[in-house]
């Protein structure tokens, strides 16, 4: 995991671009970043690693702050913006616990591709009569600065990203009027078009295995804990312990209460439960045969495991069946919503840009040419694997 300095990324791990399951990381990012973007407090990558054993100079240090690094129409994306952009992603990888080397030069070019589009995107809004107020500014500043340790912890981290305050004003104006395009201007659109009830309930039926849905038993536990090659007597001493407290049980106490006091589980704290398993969970097999032929109320006998020794108690079952359509609804209008707003917004940013002149200025003087790599490499080491879909959701094409 990736420590963090003081001020460089708070707590609350704000995102600029929610990821997208795409091919290469690279079109993970910027496909992604028309789906949802979210205004982040200012990181730099030069301050970020102040105080951090020194290591060779990172191509993101060399980008120069004050010259524009793209031209789109009469608007420029400066250096400073493209750079807390990039320092913000890669502290994310970084915090993701992926390993810790980012391809920054494919990062920086990822980092040109999506401003270009949230640039394209924001203008659009205003052509279609959509405002930011300077109360909104100021607001979506404040939350901002309140992520740091104080306002002058703010300053500092503005002042080391070579943003004055009011360049950092309209960055934010421009992020949220592409959010108030997605949201008021696409958004509505896709759901009357792509993701309405009746394309819903198109889907349950033509994927009706998505829906089956096998037993489930919402399970309590309680676990004395053992190691495997302790000595024999510690061993009998934890399955006598164990022992009592199913005697416990059986004779009428709580489940929930003998675990609490009893359990060396993580899971004592909430009285045993560990929620529902079914024939998917990622449980010792022989545990796992036990547990899900368990009746409501029932409680397992003694099982033990290389970790220790266990009893079950099934608290609810829910027999195999297909999931309701009116159950499985929303998951499936928010998925075919979330696919067809990122394709919408796509369409939309690539046609803004044919429309618009739009020139990447030349970055190599500064950064220098990214280095060769292997055949089949990927674009970007340390990039986050993509989401999985809740269960019932339309795949990914």
């Amino acid at each position: 995991m990736h420590s963090q300095c003081a001020g460089c990324r708070p707590d609350g791990r704000p995102e600029v671009m929610k990821q997208m399951s795409q091919p290469g990381t690279e079109q993970r990012v910027v496909r992604g970043a028309l789906l949802a973007l979210v205004v982040v407090a200012v990181a730099s990558a030069p301050a970020c690693r102040k105080g951090k054993p020194e290591k060779p100079e990172s191509p993101l240090d060399k980008i120069p702050t004050k010259e524009a690094v793209v031209i789109v129409g009469d608007r420029k994306i400066s250096g400073a913006w493209l750079r807390n952009w990039c320092a913000t992603q890669e502290l994310q990888f970084l915090r993701g616990g992926m390993p810790g080397q980012v391809d920054e030069f494919s990062l920086v070019q990822a980092g040109r591709q999506i401003l270009t589009k949230v640039v394209l995107i924001a203008g659009e809004a205003e052509r279609r009569g959509l405002t930011v107020s300077d109360q909104e500014i100021q607001d979506q500043l404040s939350k901002e600065m309140k992520l740091f340790p104080s306002t002058e912890a703010w300053r500092d981290r503005m002042t080391a990203s070579g943003m004055t305050v009011e360049e950092r004003k309209e960055q934010i104006r421009l992020e949220l009027l592409f959010n108030k395009y997605r949201e008021q201007i696409a958004t509505p659109e896709v759901i009357k078009t792509r993701a309405n009830p009746e394309m819903a309930k198109e889907y349950y039926d033509r994927y009706p295995q998505q829906f089956e849905r096998p037993r489930q038993v919402h399970l309590a536990h309680i676990m004395r804990s053992v190691a495997k090659d302790a000595p024999i007597d510690q061993r009998e001493k934890e399955r006598a312990n164990i022992e009592k407290a199913r005697g416990r049980i059986s004779s009428g106490e709580k489940f929930e209460d003998v675990a609490r006091e009893v359990s060396t589980d993580v899971s004592a704290i909430k009285g045993g439960d560990i929620k529902w398993v079914d024939e998917r969970a990622p449980i010792a097999p022989e545990i796992k045969a036990k547990v899900l032929i368990l009746k409501p109320g029932e409680m397992t006998e003694i099982i033990e495991s290389p970790a220790g020794y266990h009893i079950f108690q099934a608290i609810e079952v829910q027999e195999p069946g297909v999931v309701p359509f009116a159950e499985a609804q929303e998951g499936i209008q928010k998925q075919l919503l979330e696919k067809a707003l990122l394709v919408s917004m796509e369409r939309a940013a690539a046609d803004l840009q044919q429309q618009t002149k739009v020139q990447f200025l030349d970055l190599t003087p500064y950064i220098g040419k990214p280095p060769e790599k292997a055949p089949d490499a990927p674009a970007t080491a340390g990039g986050p694997p993509p989401p999985s879909p809740p269960a019932g959701a339309p795949p990914a094409n």
